[in-house]
């Protein structure tokens, strides 16, 4: 590892162990090089684990930091604390960096001390890399740290971010009442301390996935985005978030206890996801889009949309006609 790295990434690795490599190599090979990887192992019990160690024998700059499975959150606010650069950067473990994110992020971040932290424009895909769509924010700080905060539009991906960590720790960090969405409330957080700015050059890829948090648990996270919103309307009026957060580590408490609201969450979650990656693939004139709604079919074989979007791949082209 560099003696001063410029950069922290955090990441979080819990039984990944088909997409892991590809993820921490995407870092790895970056064109900065002053940089260090932190990886946390919760309790990954997959192989993951031993695939970590090898890679990190293979590259100083890789820390791998292993501990019992305690969920995203904490792993997130563990990686933070250990963390020793000025600048921590997120990713995802099964997402991809582009060479040039961390040097464009980071110069970013130089150029302009008024912002806290950065993202970039996001590319997403499928579980099997077929492309989806790009997303992309406004270059203009003021105008991205207005849709943050009034529009619901912050970065297209939790892993594209890079924050100043004296930011990150004014905010108050990851807080452990989120089990999801834990990004949406450290990012209004931020908004509301410092800008962020966009990085227009596409620089990370983004994985939609049935098996995902974001695939299989969306009614949840949404909630504890509603959650976090609601803090944010707290904080405004110069009221407490107690009651907010009260109701966040209740409902992180109720899932964590219940497997039967998780596999009913798992499967309509998995239908709605899958949908959506269709839905987007027929847009795209991407015949596998019948792959992912033949899954939707099984689950739910009266999803009359799906249904139309079969017979809509049969004809539609890239042209859309």
């Amino acid at each position: 590892m560099s003696a001063s790295p410029q950069v922290s990434v955090v990441m979080s690795v819990y039984n990944e162990v088909n997409r892991i490599e590809e993820s921490v190599r995407s870092i790895l090979g970056q064109t900065l090089r002053a940089f260090e990887l932190i990886v946390i192992d919760d309790g990954s019990q997959d192989g993951s684990s031993e695939l970590l160690q090898r890679l990190a024998s293979e590259d100083p700059r890789l820390r791998v930091i292993r501990q019992d499975n305690a969920g995203l959150t904490k792993a997130l606010i563990r990686g933070c604390a250990e963390a020793v650069a000025p600048l921590i950067a997120r990713q995802d473990a099964d997402d991809w960096s582009f060479p040039q994110r961390l040097q464009e992020q980071l110069a970013m971040l130089e150029a302009d001390p008024k912002l806290g932290f950065v993202s970039c424009s996001t590319e997403y895909v499928g579980p099997a890399d077929e492309h989806l769509v790009t997303i992309t924010r406004p270059a203009d700080p003021d105008t991205a740290t207005r849709g943050l905060l009034t529009e619901r539009q912050g970065p297209p991906a939790h892993g594209s971010v890079m924050f100043r960590k004296s930011l990150y720790e004014q905010a108050g960090g990851y807080r452990s009442q989120f089990l999801y969405s834990q990004d949406s409330d450290l990012w209004l957080r931020m908004a509301e301390l410092m800008s962020i700015g966009y990085v227009e050059a596409v620089g990370y890829r983004h994985r939609k996935d049935p098996s995902s948090i974001s695939g299989n648990r969306r009614a949840q996270q949404s909630e504890f985005a509603r959650l976090a919103h609601a803090c944010r309307a707290s904080r405004l009026r110069g009221d407490s978030q107690l009651a907010n957060l009260e109701q966040a580590q209740a409902l992180a408490e109720s899932i964590l206890r219940s497997k039967s609201s998780a596999k009913h969450s798992s499967k309509h979650g998995s239908l709605d996801i899958n949908y959506l990656i269709a839905s987007q693939l027929v847009a795209n004139g991407d015949k596998r889009a019948r792959r992912y709604l033949r899954r939707v079919l099984r689950i739910r074989p009266w999803h009359w949309r799906a249904w139309a979007r079969l017979a809509q791949s049969f004809f539609w082209t890239k042209d859309g006609k």
